[in-house]
């Protein structure tokens, strides 16, 4: 480089020597800044601990810092003073920060989210008033694709301020189930009929035995609470079918399961 500046000089271009210096260094620096980018991107590819959105981040710091960079180098090259540029850019940066200060709440509150992990793509959670598997998790928003197919786009300041649930971290959901019968009704035989749909259904996980209790006397009926395990994948085809079952068991075994009625007395005046 410094043999091709004097080559440069001797020619009596030397005016032009910083400039044509300072665009070879930026065409290399952006060259290596692509290169920078294209193996951290082959190395978070190997990675499974990383989620894709904290992937992408990353390869955007990995980018913007490397531009900015290049950006100084190029400056100092061209004797323009750098105190000065970083001192203007901060400047700028407090300014916009100062305008668009829910954009960088969420923003700063993504950058959170992707480092806490509390969710990651894929899992199926709950906030709020929202619920369903989490599609994106962005720097400004997250979004859940809810039971109904409905896109929700939550704002990640919100997000971060509320009560997440998430159903997928662990390897097994509960499932409670709150079963009435008439006061009339035998609760030994409901309890041995709830066991018996309960056994033949091999979508619940036995390793932690079913709970079959009274668990309510309620004004009109006798509440038994079935409590069984299984895998998040399987809850709600489980929970319709459970419900399904019971029904027709106790509808053969002439059980009854009580519901509202009113009586209408009218008296003669």
């Amino acid at each position: 480089m410094e043999r091709f500046l004097e080559h440069l000089t001797n020619l009596g271009l030397g005016a032009l020597a910083p400039v044509v210096g300072t665009i070879i260094v930026l065409v290399i620096g952006l060259l290596l800044v692509k290169l920078a980018v294209k193996v951290a991107a082959k190395a978070f590819a190997k990675s499974d601990r990383l989620d894709p959105s904290v992937e992408k981040l990353l390869l955007v710091v990995v980018q913007v810092g490397g531009c900015a960079l290049v950006a100084l180098i190029c400056a100092e090259m061209l004797s323009i003073p750098t105190t000065s540029l970083i001192t203007l850019l901060g400047t700028l940066g407090l300014a916009l920060s100062l305008s668009l200060q829910s954009t960088v709440e969420n923003i700063a509150s993504g950058i959170f989210i992707m480092a806490s992990k509390p969710f990651l793509t894929g899992h199926w959670i709950a906030a709020g008033s929202s619920e369903g598997s989490v599609v994106r998790i962005g720097l400004t928003h997250t979004v859940l694709m809810t039971g109904t197919n409905q896109r929700v786009c939550i704002p990640n300041g919100k997000l971060a301020g509320e009560t997440v649930v998430n159903y997928s971290t662990e390897d097994k959901r509960r499932l409670d189930l709150t079963i009435p019968i008439s006061y009339n009704d035998s609760t030994d035989k409901a309890k041995q009929v709830l066991a018996q749909v309960v056994a033949t259904d091999e979508r619940i996980l036995m390793d932690t035995a079913p709970f079959i209790r009274v668990w309510d006397f309620d004004s009109s009926s006798v509440n038994i609470m079935v409590r069984v395990w299984t895998k998040p994948g399987d809850y709600w085809e489980l929970r319709s079918s459970l419900l399904e079952r019971i029904k027709a068991a106790f509808d053969e075994q002439g059980i009854t399961i009580p519901y509202s009625t009113l009586t209408i007395v009218s008296a003669d005046k």
